[in-house]
């Protein structure tokens, strides 16, 4: 794959997109990319991973407990796996597994804080990107929340 197909792939992303295309650049010509087989682990709840993976070809299954049918959600090309490991350490809510053969752009913590710590501008616009999905999800939980009890309104 080129340089300039995998800046469109992560240009897919939101949370890349809200960084400009300069950041994708450099994200792209640091990232590695992957081959992982039909039935492979990307990661596991409890794993303490150093970086985030944009699903390029095939499709993940993303659940608390891979060990129940049909529990979890599907992700395909162009979806960021792992996003808050970009940003800090901390143990992974969810495990990630290939259900067909599949590639996926692995991106460094270390490289990522590297972008943002050379670029406030960068920074920024991370910073604006994560307040305005920390509100939506805020609208979000207060819906859900109005639905199950109108009379909490």
């Amino acid at each position: 794959m080129s340089i300039d197909n995998d800046i469109a792939i992560l240009e897919q992303v939101p949370m890349l997109r809200a960084l400009g295309r300069a950041a994708l650049r450099l994200i792209a010509l640091g990232a590695e990319t992957r081959e992982v087989r039909p039935g492979e682990v990307l990661f596991r709840p409890g794993d303490r991973i150093d970086c985030a993976y944009v699903v390029q070809a095939g499709v993940f299954r993303l659940s608390a407990d891979p060990d129940l049918a049909g529990n979890g959600i599907e992700a395909g090309p162009g979806t960021l796996l792992g996003e808050f490991a970009l940003l800090a350490e901390g143990a992974q809510p969810l495990t990630a597994v290939a259900q067909d053969q599949a590639r996926v752009i692995r991106v460094s913590r270390s490289m990522f804080l590297k972008i943002l710590e050379d670029d406030p501008s960068v920074a920024m616009r991370l910073r604006d990107y994560v307040a305005q999905r920390a509100r939506q999800s805020i609208a979000e939980l207060l819906e859900v929340r109005y639905a199950l009890d109108p009379n909490d309104q």
